[in-house]
């Protein structure tokens, strides 16, 4: 547990260092009080709708349908098929790590990310909502709460299909082109193929929807639930099957 652990952290500082998370982070935070400050700006001209209590929500939807997702697909990029081509990689199986650890180590460390994305999110956009004068309550704040922790779930089972994915380039620009084809098919294959929306990981970005409605049923939530961790199991044993095997 020490050796994984102190994987886990270098793999954290690594990512830190890394200019794209500061971009990223630097425009999750920026994005909701533009937007914020613009709705305020022009409602009195335009009568458009202000920030609501439903603001977290609303960019939250934003965020799980294109943004999260493309920080998961740079940063999948940037644990694996970027250090298979830097060599880097070969480093990390000198030290006193197994594979095992190492993969973990990288996983864990892109479910943080994503994590620490959402939390600046909801903290920021929380905050949008007390200056334009909408706080939430105690109860719309839980359900805020439970609609980001669902969010993480789902991006984590997509985070795991293509981590798995990533195991098949050697190079971050040839993973990035197909993801991001493979993302947009998945997306769209619903409309095509209407079982997509059921067995398709993508297909549950809106997931956290379906916890704030007080229509959906339990056994769907629970079904739903199930179905997400098994992809992540799924993904991640196939992912870690091939790295195990991966030449460097």
């Amino acid at each position: 547990m020490h050796k994984w652990r102190a994987g886990f952290i270098n793999e954290l500082w690594l990512l830190l260092y890394r200019k794209k998370m500061i971009a990223f982070f630097t425009f999750s935070l920026v994005l909701p009080i533009l937007l914020a400050v613009s709705l305020h700006a022009l409602q009195p001209i335009l009568g458009l709708v202000a920030v609501s209590q439903s603001f977290p929500i609303q960019m939250l939807g934003i965020y799980t349908a294109v943004w999260i997702p493309l920080f998961i697909l740079t940063m999948t990029a940037d644990l694996f098929p970027s250090e298979v081509a830097a060599r880097t990689l070969k480093l990390a199986f000198l030290r006193p790590n197994t594979r095992f650890h190492v993969f973990c180590a990288k996983v864990a460390a892109l479910a943080v990310g994503i994590g620490t994305l959402l939390v600046l999110l909801g903290v920021v956009t929380l905050i949008c909502n007390v200056f334009a004068g909408a706080p939430l309550s105690f109860t719309e704040g839980l359900g805020v709460l439970k609609a980001y922790v669902a969010a993480f779930v789902a991006m984590v089972a997509l985070s795991a299909v293509f981590v798995f994915v990533s195991q098949f380039f050697k190079s971050s620009s040839g993973f990035m082109v197909t993801a991001i084809v493979l993302y947009v098919a998945l997306k769209i294959s619903p409309f095509l193929l209407s079982a997509m929306s059921t067995f398709s990981p993508a297909s549950y970005t809106d997931w956290h929807m379906l916890w704030i409605s007080h229509t959906v049923a339990v056994g769907k939530l629970w079904s739903t639930s199930l179905y997400l961790l098994s992809s992540c199991v799924l993904f991640f044993t196939l992912g870690y099957y091939i790295f195990d095997r991966k030449e460097v």
